[in-house]
């Protein structure tokens, strides 16, 4: 036990998640799809196994994605590591949001609020990420 808590050294760093981009698919029956790349940062001079990762991403105001994956590849040291997951809207959501996209006279970007959740071998929990800015549509990179 005393080796597991010297492998949990103070002085790690959470690791960070970053939006870069948002693609809107093409849907399928009824839900909205969505490309989310993603970046994540282990800002450590340790390698981080990545267990798995939840997330929630709002657009426009609209609480629309919820996922999850387990296919974040090990961050080495010092590291960005490119992560894309694929998100589908409900209906009444997908609904709502493109809607309101529709009406509005800016389609080229999007607001963003997203909630990440990384799961991380050997963190006692999980480790919470918060961030909000802008998105372009047409894959332009982010602004935090």
């Amino acid at each position: 036990m005393v080796g597991g808590c010297a492998h949990l050294d103070a002085r790690m760093e959470p690791p960070k998640v970053r939006v870069d981009s948002i693609q809107v698919l093409e849907s399928r029956g009824l839900n909205q799809r969505f490309l989310i790349g993603l970046r994540v940062i282990n800002p450590n001079d340790r390698t981080l196994p990545v267990k798995g990762l939840s997330y929630s991403l709002s657009l426009n105001g609209y609480e629309l994605l919820d996922g999850v994956t387990n296919q974040v590849p090990t961050l080495t040291p010092f590291s960005e590591t490119p992560v894309e997951v694929e998100a589908v809207t409900d209906l009444v959501g997908a609904l709502r949001f493109l809607n309101d996209l529709m009406q509005s006279a800016d389609l080229e970007r999007l607001t963003y609020s997203l909630t990440a959740d990384v799961s991380v071998q050997g963190w006692p929990r999980k480790v919470t990420v918060k961030e909000s800015g802008e998105v372009s549509l047409l894959g332009k990179a982010a602004t935090p």
